[in-house]
Parts: structure tokens; C-alpha cells; sequence
């Protein structure tokens, strides 16, 4: 019997606690854009199989380079980069998760 597929995904933002200090909202309002539109449809697709992580981008500096994120917003679905430096469109978002589901 197969585990079912499970859906991680990974938002690597620049705002707020970084390292030793707090980056204020707007240097980067597509961060919390990006959150905000990841957590709508992952709510929509009200899949308990899918998570969502958010990390400090520079404390994880290393662990986005290696992904492939060099520029925040970072959006890693499974570990794969799916979007940096922008919001993606949501329905693009639903589709790649719904695809990861289905695997």
C-alpha cells in the first residue's frame, strides 16, 4: 500500500524577524502577498495532506540558495522552486498543488 502523496510547501520571505533584527512590511509587500495567496488556496483546496512553511529568508539563506531562491518571495512546492521575486497567480498555485496531490 502507497502512502498518500503529501504537498510541502515553502515560503522563503524577507520581512519581518531576520537573524538579529525585524524587517519592516514594506520593503517587500509581495512577501506577505505571496503568504497570503498561498494560505487562501491551500484553505480552498482543504487538503489536510498539504502544509505550508514560512521561513526568514536571510536566516535560511543557505538553505533557499540551494533551492535555487535568491530572490524573496521564495516558493519551493516539495522542494522544487515553483516562483521567486513575485506572487504567482493563485490558479497557476491551486493547479501545481493539485498535480503534487494527485502524483
Amino acid at each position: 500500500m502507497t502512502p498518500l502523496a503529501k504537498v510541502r510547501i515553502t515560503i522563503y520571505k524577507v520581512t519581518g524577524n531576520q537573524l538579529f533584527f525585524k524587517v519592516p512590511h514594506r520593503v517587500c509587500e509581495e512577501c506577505d502577498i505571496l503568504v497570503n495567496v498561498t494560505k487562501r488556496v491551500v484553505n480552498e483546496i482543504n487538503d489536510n495532506r498539504v502544509t505550508v512553511e514560512i521561513k526568514p529568508w536571510l536566516s535560511s539563506l543557505r538553505s533557499s540558495l540551494k533551492r535555487g531562491g535568491w530572490h524573496p518571495p521564495v516558493l519551493l512546492i516539495n522542494g522544487q522552486l515553483f516562483s521567486q521575486g513575485t506572487v504567482p497567480n493563485a490558479k497557476d498555485l491551486e493547479q501545481k498543488i493539485i498535480q503534487e496531490l494527485t502524483k
